[in-house]
């Protein structure tokens, strides 16, 4: 006699439950939600996900974006159609910078490309664009933080206007920096670092006051042979540097942990040849980092860094570097943290 087959929409909610604990993909959590109507009436958060790497796109008539996701190897293919007609400039959180060119110039929106919302930024005046330095959450909520950039016919110059937007409400705070440039700046807690360009001294912003709240000295004094990161990670505020370049061979990161100091000791930058168990994702322009052991088989105390010909995983520890596999070849590449809300 056939045993009857199993109905797997009675599965107990706390089988359920650590199913989706054990799905580190985004992709497939979204598959196990769309099984059946009690499957998708469970209550459980995907884990913590690994960015993935979005190809570029430029205007394109197709509402699908594809992505490259570490943690799968595999391309995720998403239906997006209010993506149709705009460019994407990044950065890595589960927003996108998205801006399409119409007859009244540029408009520009953040886009969450798996929940299909869209929010808009506010007008730019003529001949200006926005570079974005953050998008995260901090105690005031959700918030971009971007430049404004001016655009004349000889290229970009970078302007030193910075602008605060909280994301859902209309609230903007904007405020003139002087000596910044398109390396090493951080939004963190309501505190915006740079770099000034000319003097390599890191000021930082209270950026709601828009008062200094104190300087940190040089590492080095020439700042123009060099790319630059400041990225918040485990807690800490990181500087690193890299000479420019895009020699496998040469690649070699210098990281500096933030020491606020204490009484009569002003705050300086500590050079370290360890992150611990954490773990940094660079484009060419911004950072994020992750605890490595909430990720199997992902590696501590290393840098997987994109760049325009090759993704690369960089050992700190070892100081070497090592090509993986990419199957998007290409510049303006960017990493995206999947989120579904």
């Amino acid at each position: 006699m056939a045993k009857p087959k199993r109905d797997w929409s009675d599965l107990p909610p706390e089988i359920l439950h650590l199913i989706c604990k054990k799905l580190p993909d985004i992709y497939d959590f979204t598959v196990f939600h769309s099984v059946c109507k009690t499957w998708r009436s469970i209550e459980c958060n995907p884990p913590p996900q690994l960015p993935w790497i979005l190809e570029h796109q430029t205007m394109s008539d197709d509402p699908t974006l594809r992505c490259y996701s570490l943690t799968s190897n595999k391309i995720h293919t998403i239906t997006c159609p209010i993506s149709c007609g705009k460019c994407f400039l990044g950065p890595s959180y589960h927003y996108l910078l998205a801006y399409r060119v119409g007859k009244t110039g540029y408009s520009w929106s953040l886009l969450n490309p798996l929940t299909g919302i869209e929010v808009h930024l506010p007008s730019l005046e003529e001949d200006m664009m926005y570079w974005v330095e953050s998008i995260g959450s901090d105690k005031s909520g959700e918030h971009v933080v971007f430049s404004k950039i001016s655009h004349h016919s000889r290229g970009y110059n970078w302007s030193n206007t910075i602008v605060l937007r909280q994301i859902g409400d209309h609230n903007t705070v904007q405020f003139p920096l002087e000596g910044s440039s398109g390396n090493g700046k951080l939004y963190h807690n309501e505190e915006f670092f740079f770099i000034n360009v000319t003097t390599g001294v890191t000021k930082v912003m209270n950026i709601r006051t828009q008062k200094l709240v104190y300087e940190v000295p040089p590492i080095v004094r020439s700042h123009y042979d060099r790319q630059f990161w400041m990225v918040e990670s485990g807690g800490e505020i990181l500087h690193l540097s890299k000479t420019r370049g895009l020699n496998l061979d040469d690649l070699h990161f210098d990281i500096y942990r933030l020491d606020l100091g204490s009484g009569k000791r002003r705050a300086c930058w500590v050079k370290i040849d360890s992150i611990g168990d954490q773990v940094l994702f660079l484009d060419e322009h911004r950072g994020v980092s992750f605890c490595a052991s909430d990720y199997e088989g992902l590696g501590e105390n290393c840098i997987y860094f994109l760049v325009k010909l090759f993704l690369c995983k960089y050992d700190i520890k070892d100081g070497a570097a090592k090509e993986l596999h990419c199957p998007f070849v290409g510049k303006d590449r960017t990493w995206f943290t999947p989120r579904l809300y």
